[in-house]
């Protein structure tokens, strides 16, 4: 290694580190959101106290939507961080960063060494990949063990000529997949599968079948994923139709949770997600590199990888079942060909552009919105606060424009300090957004409720609603009136724990102590029916209020 090239090792670790300061920085700042960060908190603090790493329970009922990895993670990190926001997060936000890193090395390893560094930075610096990496949601943990595994699918299959490399790196392969199977399900075997069979017929390589390691690796994915399948199913023998059938077959093709979009919502969430590598990303899609024509027989590790980002993306489209988070699995591979164009070209000028464009808007938008701050009404105060942060987000994604053009014979430099910029004002965004918190967390209500009981054992009701990171931040379960929603399941299971509306007036005046948290609709009807209570706490969602 030359002196230049170990000095720009030095600098490119340096950067690294940087990257995962600003990463990890401040990441218990911002309160669970609601319903994502509440819901996988309280599932993980239930199992946790509870004992049961068994059957996942929201707020006392059975939940089977998931498999429970990413519960696991979480419960220890709560029992070693304490029931925290940061706790919460620890498990999305380290396998985020360590998707990243694996991403670096496989590039590395494919590519070249700049290639596996364009790809690490563009991984940690795009909208949708920081923003699910600090957000308790399952969508970052498959993402990240699915890239694991393909990563060492592709190692292994550009290792032929080595069996021993190739049968370890297939095992690590297979061992990833189960850890994705038991973060969300069969997904963690349909994208990856369906890729393979999608490039084979491609590429015309029969000979990759012969070499997945079929035995070895069933038998090393089935150790790891079935114990707990067999387990949960045993203690719960309504789990199987459940969690297979209607999580799985009924969620994707039919509108049974009422999340279906357009065939067209994922070209948005996409354009906005991989802000502000936009043009990159397209680039990687549209010229990746690799022939366009196959070479039949031969392993092309880049065709693999646009095959599979690809399959992920066409997949989720034609589901029924349509989130933001569900095509992030695709940004990982994406960076991997974005990472080794960015390799071969001299500079990101346009990327550049689109970071300035970026800035402009937001510059816009937060004129536009000072000069109607006085529509906003109650959500005033809370823009407000917001506005600074949004306004940092702003500049950072100015300079990080201008730094593509100043920098754009230094082309390492450039995207090292675009990446930067790029990474602090996303993450600008999330910790700005705890000024308006209030209006999808519930810590604030949790506290003031602390504040009311103080240490006497008091029966709190959610009427006609479920408020997620409730029930995590009081350290209890809570009882529903009236509300079922995504727990209609565990309430079928064990309806006594449930109360229904017309059941709920007569427990509410005879409680000799006991709150209830109301809608506005609700408030006013009480007060108009003189039914007995006090507000303790209000803000614009919901009125907490006493029996005595």
């Amino acid at each position: 290694m030359t002196p230049a090239s170990l000095r720009q090792c030095r600098i490119n670790g340096i950067v690294v580190v940087v990257a995962g300061l600003i990463w990890f920085l401040l990441l218990g700042y911002r309160d669970l959101i609601e319903p994502d960060e509440g819901r996988y908190a309280e599932i993980a603090r239930e199992m946790l106290n509870s004992g049961d790493w068994i059957t996942p329970r929201l707020n006392g009922f059975k939940y089977f939507e998931k498999p429970p990895l990413q519960y696991w993670g979480s419960a220890i990190s709560m029992a070693l961080l304490g029931e925290t926001n940061a706790a919460a997060r620890v498990w999305c936000a380290g396998l985020g960063f360590i998707g990243a890193l694996w991403v670096g090395f496989v590039g590395g390893r494919l590519y070249s060494r700049s290639a596996g560094y364009f790809a690490f930075l563009f991984s940690i610096s795009t909208v949708l990949y920081v923003g699910m990496g600090h957000a308790n949601s399952l969508d970052m943990g498959v993402s990240s063990l699915l890239i694991i595994a393909v990563g060492a699918l592709v190692l292994a299959q550009s290792e032929r000529d080595q069996p021993i490399y190739e049968r370890n790196w297939m095992l690590l392969a297979w061992a990833a997949l189960a850890g994705a199977t038991l973060s969300k399900g069969l997904i963690g075997l349909v994208l990856p599968g369906g890729a393979i069979v999608l490039y084979s017929l491609w590429q015309r390589d029969w000979a990759l079948w012969r070499h997945l390691h079929l035995g070895k690796g069933l038998l090393v994915y089935l150790l790891i994923a079935a114990p707990w399948f067999v387990a949960v199913s045993y203690a719960n023998p309504e789990f199987p139709h459940f969690f297979f059938i209607h999580e799985h077959f009924e969620r994707f093709t039919s509108d049974v949770h009422g999340r279906t979009k357009s065939n067209w919502y994922f070209f948005a969430v996409f354009a906005i997600g991989s802000m502000p590598w936009l043009f990159s990303s397209i680039n990687g899609l549209i010229k990746p590199p690799f022939s366009w024509r196959a070479e039949p027989g031969k392993f092309e590790a880049s065709r693999l990888l646009w095959v599979y980002t690809i399959f992920v993306f066409f997949f989720f489209s034609i589901s029924h079942s349509k989130l933001p988070g569900y095509i992030l699995p695709m940004f990982p591979a994406l960076a991997l060909l974005v990472g080794e164009n960015m390799s071969k070209h001299k500079h990101i000028i346009a990327d550049g552009i689109v970071a300035l464009v970026l800035a402009g808007v937001i510059f816009i938008f937060f004129i536009w919105q000072a000069d109607n701050t006085a529509k906003i009404g109650r959500l005033a105060s809370h823009l407000t606060l917001f506005r600074p942060w949004i306004i940092a987000t702003a500049f950072l994604a100015a300079a990080a424009g201008i730094s593509t053009l100043l920098l754009k014979d230094k082309k390492n430099l450039a995207i090292s300090s675009y990446a930067l910029c790029a990474l602090l004002g996303i993450q600008m965004l999330s910790w700005g957004y705890q000024s308006i918190s209030e209006l999808r967390s519930s810590k604030q209500m949790a506290e003031a409720i602390q504040a009311y009981i103080g240490k006497n054992t008091v029966e709190i009701y959610d009427v006609s609603r479920y408020d997620q990171s409730l029930p995590y931040y009081l350290g209890r379960t809570i009882k529903l009136v009236g509300f079922t929603g995504e727990l209609e399941f565990g309430i079928n299971q064990e309806p006594q724990k449930w109360i229904n509306n017309a059941d709920f007036l007569p427990v509410w005046l005879n409680s000799e102590q006991a709150i209830s948290l109301l809608n506005q609709t609700t408030y006013d009807e009480w007060k108009q029916q003189q039914i007995p209570m006090h507000t303790i706490y209000e803000n614009a969602r919901y009125i907490a209020v006493a029996r005595r």
